[in-house]
């Protein structure tokens, strides 16, 4: 297992794009399966950001989504836990 460096979450102006947009897209912008995610999501929140970006923490490449999953598999997991 890969040691994390401290979660680096940075505040994004534009809204992230559920459909179209592939620059703008979650998977784009967001390492949803990262350890950290929840953390930097809690941080997202009390700072009232509207959204965040993944891409200039160092964990960013941690534990990218393999080929079987996806946004909706996430979203999945998520709603039953």
């Amino acid at each position: 297992m890969a040691l994390l460096a401290k979660p680096f979450p940075t505040e994004m102006t534009t809204p992230i794009s559920l459909d179209g947009n592939r620059k703008m897209s979650v998977e784009a912008h967001r390492n949803l399966f990262c350890p950290s995610y929840d953390e930097c999501l809690d941080e997202a929140v009390k700072r009232g950001w509207n959204s965040f970006t993944c891409v200039r923490c160092p964990n960013y490449t941690i534990a990218q989504v393999s080929p079987e999953n996806s946004i909706e598999a996430f979203a999945t997991q998520r709603k039953s836990a």
